[in-house]
């Protein structure tokens, strides 16, 4: 198998495209586990499939600079190239979190008074404070995840949070501690 694997490796790098076939054979159900392990809570099936594509166009466009001798290697550099390409993704994902109140999905037991307050504190603020907001306590996400999913620290992302607290506050806005 290894010296098939390495015909095909060579193969991919000369630009042949029965070669990238075997690859994605070969190697889709450990790209996307990669991918499912980087993207994390977010596992939309068409964003993993999106993703997965860019990381098979990734490969075949790079395909000329793996320098490694085995398919171990070449495991190890798709690895890389998933694990990096899916960071990208995860990282996109975030930056384009709809913030316009009209999007904002509710859970359905929030009553519609809930709801309304909820849609007019988060105008009041910023929008990344918005996205910040949204991301803590809508989605459910923790300052770390989304810290790197904004590509911010973990502080910055805590220092927001109280703040915004405080400025709804103070407008009167914001009266029981620790919920929006």
């Amino acid at each position: 198998m290894r010296t098939h694997e390495n015909n095909f490796i060579k193969r991919l790098q000369s630009g042949k495209e029965d070669a990238l076939d075997f690859i994605v054979d070969r190697y889709l159900p450990l790209i996307k586990s990669v991918v499912r392990q980087v993207l994390g809570p977010v596992r939309q099936e068409e964003l993993i499939g999106e993703c997965v594509n860019d990381i098979f166009h990734a490969i075949w466009q790079n395909a000329k600079k793996f320098r490694g001798r085995n398919p171990d290697e070449f495991k190890n550099w798709i690895c890389a190239v998933a694990k990096y390409k899916a960071i990208d993704y995860y990282r996109k994902e975030a930056k384009n979190i709809e913030v316009a109140s009209e999007f904002i999905e509710i859970p359905v037991e929030v009553s519609k008074v809930a709801e309304d307050r909820v849609k007019e504190l988060l105008n009041e603020l910023e929008p990344m404070d918005q996205k910040i907001f949204i991301m803590r306590y809508l989605l459910g996400f923790s300052s770390e995840e989304t810290a790197e999913k904004l590509g911010l620290s973990i502080s910055a992302i805590d220092n927001r949070v109280y703040r915004g607290k405080k400025r709804l506050r103070q407008n009167g806005r914001f009266s029981y501690e620790g919920h929006i």
